[in-house]
């Protein structure tokens, strides 16, 4: 396995409660001066949301895509239950993973949306940093980055004033649907 000593030690370290110094497309203009296309391929399929292409995952890549499937199969699990709609075809196949039950339904008993997001981020956050234990300057280092880099561009996105203008409309809208007499006036 190729390793990337220079490119590793030269890039910015990553805290979840740190600055972001480096965005994903820096790091990818800076990666594919030293990859391969075919280890670049596999670096851009490292994903937190779904993968284009789950075969593609290797190693820690794909560790760390089981652990998110079994997450949020734990999620919709609880999710389902507390809606009363049927799971099943929500589900994706994959195990239950240890501790991930646990942490969905502490995740669950969060008020907030935003601080649920956080802590299941944390979550995320821990379980990269188990997976890059031994992974210094390998291409399994550099996937973990690219994951936690992008943990750290979604949690910028998170602003609790967007948040709560889109929370209104939200319940603006449902309050029409039930009330049409209702204005917009009337629900503040």
């Amino acid at each position: 396995m190729s390793q990337y000593y220079y490119t590793m030690a030269s890039l910015p370290m990553l805290s979840y409660d740190g600055s972001l110094h480096i965005d994903s497309e820096l790091f990818l203009d800076y990666c594919s001066r030293e990859l391969t296309e075919e280890s670049m391929e596999k670096l851009l399929n490292c994903k937190i949301s779904v993968p284009d292409d789950e075969k593609l995952l290797e190693g820690a890549a794909k560790h760390f895509w089981e652990w998110e499937k079994s997450l949020k199969n734990e999620l919709v699990k609880l999710r389902a239950k507390k809606m009363n709609v049927d799971e099943k075809e929500f589900i994706r196949h994959g195990e239950i993973l240890f501790g991930v039950p646990e942490i969905a339904q502490s995740a669950m008993k969060i008020d907030s949306p935003l601080e649920a997001e956080n802590f299941l981020n944390r979550e995320r956050w821990a379980a990269l940093n188990e997976l890059g234990t031994g992974h210094f300057f390998d291409f399994h280092a550099l996937a973990i980055y690219y994951l936690q880099l992008q943990l750290l561009e979604r949690k910028q996105l998170f602003d609790v004033e967007r948040g709560f203008e889109k929370y209104q409309e939200i319940y603006k809208n449902i309050l029409s649907n039930v009330n049409e007499d209702i204005t917009v006036g009337d629900s503040k």
